[in-house]
């Protein structure tokens, strides 16, 4: 069943694309994140903040299948997903990008970004009935002999997922690096890679989470630059989890602040970082002084 019409927001435009309502996780007796909501739409350029242990890397393993809420629902594209796996969302349009690097470091730049332009290619086994899945393992024996025997069809697949490839490694600004490993590029540019990848598999929202870390000024500077040029281009919804409060306030539209997984901000940047709540939370009382007064 289809989700219900939202009105259009000031930011993004048409319905959802992502959607918490109402979202708590408990672990054992700890409630992680309680009554959690959140809504992207095509041109939503989001942030999600908070200190150390606020609950922001637990939403983003909510929203993408890693952990199940214990309350309330996500959607993507209007699909509930509750007790979906994370390549099952994706299916649908949601990738991610992780605070900790999980390339295939033996791998070239160029297989990495392939591997994720072949998976979307995949067909998706849950919204599959029994005889789509069995002609699933057909296809997937008749692929093996394929590429096994290099067959013309296969030849011209493969070069239309290397041309995929190559364009994306070259809008992150990768194409230098190629036919380079991932385990030996600058740390910098695996996180550039990691995004590349994400693109790969044609997602309509994008999470990144703390896409900056790592990184030096001017290579932060410049993804600010390119994570708007990303939503711009690929006509994405957008949500990152980031420390840098620089990089955050200057590329986020909205912003959802946490503090032991419960909400306490939302709004413009402005209007989040002069809250009362924020700064004693996160911000602190020196963020305050060398910002002009008192909220």
């Amino acid at each position: 069943m289809s989700a219900a019409v939202t009105p259009v927001s000031a930011s993004g435009t048409g319905d959802a694309l992502l959607q918490a309502s109402g979202v708590s996780i408990r672990f054992g007796g700890l409630k992680a994140l309680t009554d959690f909501n959140l809504t992207v739409r095509q041109g939503d350029l989001l942030g999600l903040i908070g200190p150390n242990g606020a609950g922001k890397s637990t939403a983003f393993n909510v929203l993408t299948g890693v952990y199940q809420p214990t309350e309330g629902e996500v959607r993507v594209a209007g699909q509930r997903v509750n007790g979906w796996v994370p390549h099952q969302i994706n299916h649908l349009g949601l990738a991610r990008t992780f605070q900790n690097i999980r390339l295939f470091r033996a791998l070239t730049a160029l297989d990495n970004v392939k591997v994720a332009c072949r998976a979307q290619g995949a067909l998706h086994p849950v919204i599959m009935g029994p005889l789509a899945k069995a002609g699933t393992a057909m296809r997937n024996y008749r692929d093996w002999w394929r590429a096994l025997l290099l067959t013309p069809g296969f030849q011209a697949e493969e070069r239309e997922l290397t041309r995929q490839a190559e364009h994306l490694l070259e809008v992150m600004g990768l194409s230098h690096r190629r036919d380079e490993e991932a385990k030996n590029l600058p740390y910098g540019e695996q996180r550039r890679l990691e995004i590349a990848r994400a693109l790969g598999t044609r997602p309509k929202v994008l999470l990144l989470d703390e896409p900056a870390a790592g990184m030096n000024t001017r290579e932060k500077a410049d993804l600010m630059v390119l994570i708007r040029r990303l939503r711009d281009e690929f006509s994405l919804g957008v949500l990152v989890i980031e420390h840098d409060m620089k990089l955050v306030m200057g590329i986020c539209e909205r912003i959802t602040v946490l503090d032991h997984g419960e909400t306490i901000a939302r709004g413009a940047p402005a209007e989040v970082r002069s809250d009362r709540k924020v700064i004693e939370a996160y911000l602190g009382d020196s963020y305050l002084e060398s910002h002009g007064g008192a909220a």
